[in-house]
């Protein structure tokens, strides 16, 4: 009796185990969290020029973490990395960025605007 409830819980303990080092496959988020959703359209305009961010839809609830130049944190939702490198490279204009449109992006920790022509920054509004 006692071997068949040492037995069981050998068992359940290699399986705990295994389950914490496979990772756990139900703790991902699908989707962006909606505010950095929004946000991300709000910055569209300023680097759209070339129609690269056609994936970028308008439409409630997309997930913005499938969009081109978009990173997201698995676990979070939330969006760690903007790729936005090169979007306006055929413009001769120069142009002034308001680095406040990216405050919604709490845990954002890559930012590429290499060849997007900003020559400062304004005042954050």
């Amino acid at each position: 009796m006692m071997d068949s409830k040492w037995l069981w819980f050998m068992r359940m303990a290699v399986m705990s185990v295994l389950l914490l080092l496979e990772g756990c496959r139900w703790c991902t988020i699908d989707a962006c969290v909606e505010h950095e959703r929004v946000a991300l359209l709000q910055l569209k305009p300023f680097f759209n020029h070339y129609n690269e961010f056609d994936s970028w839809d308008e439409v409630k609830g997309s997930d913005c973490c499938k969009w081109k130049g978009i990173e997201c944190n698995t676990t979070t939702g939330r969006l760690i990395g903007l790729s936005l490198d090169s979007m306006r490279s055929g413009y001769l204009d120069y142009w002034y960025l308001n680095a406040s449109l990216f405050l919604p992006f709490k845990e954002l920790k890559r930012l590429y605007l290499t060849g997007s022509g900003i020559a400062g920054c304004v005042e954050n509004e």
